[in-house]
């Protein structure tokens, strides 16, 4: 980006020599006169091209990677407030020693009327939704769930409901999570339990 207002301003500042150039007389006394100005000219041109276009692509370059952070923020606060499909390939673990690691199996029903019932099954764990985003405690937090990879809800309790729709298979995954949604592991590995699930 810094390149491109570089060479707007650099193209600029030549253009205006260009200009100059033409009001020139060419008399031999003249022009050794007028090509000491067209050097200082060159120098100053390039100088006030380079710098200029510098300083102004620095100053976009800055407010253009803020918004994109301010975006992405946005974004990411959004997914935790929202209970929307979002994906967190990159979740940070909370890690665990094993004697204190909690423990999830994950059991999905079809509902008589719609969708799917979904139950998560803990030991060592309490859910605290009135903690969330608050300083991790070990055995508390809640759960996010995924259906094929996509993040569907997050779970302050054992229980939810699934109202999409599935076509074929399906695979649903969830995860414990402490109270700043990092995913509880324990030796390097996730907590975390799936099931497939047919229509």
């Amino acid at each position: 980006m810094h390149f491109v207002y570089l060479t707007v301003f650099t193209i600029y500042s030549l253009h205006a020599i260009s200009f100059k150039l033409k009001e020139f007389t060419m008399t031999k006394k003249q022009a050794q006169i007028d090509s000491k100005q067209l050097g200082i000219s060159v120098v100053l041109a390039l100088a006030l091209g380079l710098g200029g276009g510098y300083l102004i692509g620095n100053a976009v370059g800055e407010n253009h990677d803020h918004d994109d952070h301010a975006s992405e923020m946005a974004m990411d606060d959004h997914s935790h407030d929202d209970g929307e499909a979002h994906s967190h390939d990159d979740a940070e673990m909370f890690m665990v020693s094993a004697d204190q690691a909690p423990t999830l199996s994950l059991v999905v029903e079809k509902d008589a009327k719609s969708g799917y019932n979904v139950k998560l099954e803990t030991t060592d764990f309490t859910f605290t939704p009135e903690s969330v985003n608050e300083e991790n405690v070990i055995g508390e937090g809640h759960a996010h769930l995924y259906v094929d990879g996509e993040k569907v809800g997050r779970l302050y309790g054992p229980y939810f409901h699934y109202d999409g729709d599935i076509e074929g298979t399906a695979m649903f995954r969830a995860t414990l999570n402490a109270n700043d949604h990092s995913e509880y592991a324990t030796n390097g590995s996730v907590i975390d339990a799936m099931t497939e699930v047919s229509e």
